[in-house]
């Protein structure tokens, strides 16, 4: 259901943040008490979008790139647009529900006839390997392709192209103001804080895959119940009025 009230003062305090005239701190003040006092979903989800555009345990003006500014425009289109988000959910089952179901037996028979030895030590490392194949060569594109139409985050929250010209179509004094250069200059934190922060620490891969072999290994059992379970298959289509 649309909460005209709600997504309009949602705008007017993204526009505030967005011009300078409230700060970090207002500005999730202002979305926290919008989104506990409605029953519209799109604004809740908003809000939860939105979260990630400030700090928050320092205080400031905005910061943002050009591709955040874009999507806060676009946050701001589809509220005044009156669009509406339609989800349906469905599981995905597919042949890992039985593999794993077969090793889970396996790891169970070998636990109950050999207990702790050299046997059931081989026949674990051996599941976990074959569980990380399974979850990579199988499950892993099964959850790539679980959201229909992918979340694109060129068009978000929007699920098309198309959609954001009928979105546009439909309020025509929507304007988008230029992203303004200055806000590339700043910086939430600065000195050693900000070095720790906005510093990306980039392993080397066979590391990365080391490490994650283990950790997969040693919490096999939650693997192997994790995998029992189908995936679940997420389908996002975004509603627009047509212009009148």
């Amino acid at each position: 259901m649309i909460d005209r009230a709600a997504r309009d003062k949602m705008v007017a305090a993204i526009e505030a943040y967005m011009d300078d005239e409230i700060t970090a701190f207002d500005f999730d003040d202002a979305l926290v008490d919008i989104a506990c006092k409605t029953t519209d979903d799109a604004v809740k989800d908003m809000q939860c979008v939105l979260w990630f555009f400030y700090d928050d345990l320092k205080d400031h003006k905005i910061v943002a790139s050009k591709e955040a500014w874009n999507l806060m425009y676009r946050i701001i289109l589809f509220l005044r647009s009156n669009a509406e988000i339609e989800t349906k959910c469905m599981w995905h089952w597919s042949s890992t529900q039985m593999m794993a179901f077969a090793l889970i037996l396996l790891i169970a028979f070998l636990v109950w006839t050999v207990g702790a030895s050299w046997t059931l030590l081989i026949a674990w490392i051996g599941t976990g390997m074959l569980t990380w194949e399974i979850d990579r060569r199988i499950r892993a594109p099964l959850r790539k392709a679980s959201h229909d139409p992918p979340n694109n985050i060129e068009v978000f929250p929007f699920d098309s192209v198309p959609s954001i010209f009928r979105a546009a179509k439909s309020v025509p004094d929507f304007h988008k103001r230029p992203f303004p250069l200055e806000l590339a200059k700043r910086r939430i934190r600065t000195g050693l804080s900000g070095f720790l922060f906005n510093t990306e620490i980039h392993l080397p891969r066979p590391i990365l895959l080391t490490f994650g072999f283990i950790g997969w290994t040693i919490v096999l059992p939650f693997v192997l119940l994790g995998q029992l379970f189908p995936l679940y298959r997420y389908q996002r289509t975004v509603i627009v009025p047509t212009a009148s």
